[in-house]
């Protein structure tokens, strides 16, 4: 009896989380949602003021930019039913990511293959912006320079349409669909939003479905 007593406590304890792990099983899952590939080692959290131990966690404010640096604060919502404390922590993470660095230089509009990259990890410290991992269907939006590192912002969706094309639009409004057709005005990738223009009326925002179609927003 003893034995399964002394069982059913070491279960208990295993899935007893604090307050503190909690929060960073929080801050794991935000990093690896921006950063699928991320190989995360570990996660410090250090509150800037006391917590009162009547009080416990209700809700954490995670600010999106905060991923995109190693370290930063943010605060979370504690409660004893009645009343709220907001509490300041500081964060930091250790971590590395896997990223695509180019071989060579590569010139703007220039369609892009693994071929051209090099697979490496890198510490985790700060990211203006998210690395680039698969290029196919993908190309360059500006010159890359040798040894850069592929970040979003350095590439587009292959054009499927051109400025000057003229498509297919389609409006949707419930369930009818109303199709005219429409000029481009920008280059546009499968899924990018473009302007269109129709004949000599305004100018409307579209999102590229294939080569002949996009959908008026």
């Amino acid at each position: 009896m003893k034995s399964i007593i002394l069982f059913l406590s070491l279960v208990i304890n295993i899935y007893a989380f604090t307050d503190e792990d909690r929060l960073q099983n929080f801050i794991y899952k935000k990093f690896v949602a921006y950063y699928p590939s991320i190989n995360i080692e570990s996660i410090d959290i250090k509150p800037n003021s006391q917590i009162p131990k009547t009080f416990t966690l209700d809700r954490v404010y995670f600010q999106k930019n905060s991923l995109k640096r190693d370290s930063g604060s943010f605060s979370a919502i504690y409660s004893d039913g009645k009343r709220e404390k907001r509490v300041y922590f500081k964060y930091n993470i250790k971590a590395t990511v896997p990223v695509l660095v180019a071989v060579a230089d590569i010139p703007s509009h220039t369609p892009l293959d693994s071929s051209m990259f090099t697979n490496t990890s890198i510490r985790f410290t700060n990211f203006y912006d998210k690395p680039i991992l698969k290029v196919e269907g993908k190309e360059s939006k500006t010159f890359i320079p040798r040894g850069k590192i592929l970040v979003s912002r350095l590439v587009r969706n292959i054009p499927a349409i051109h400025r000057g094309d003229f498509v297919q639009g389609v409006a949707k409004d419930g369930g009818v669909e109303v199709f005219v057709s429409v000029k481009a005005l920008q280059d546009g990738g499968i899924g990018e939003m473009i302007r269109v223009k129709r004949d000599g009326y305004k100018i409307f925002k579209a999102k590229v479905i294939s080569s002949e179609l996009v959908e008026i927003q």
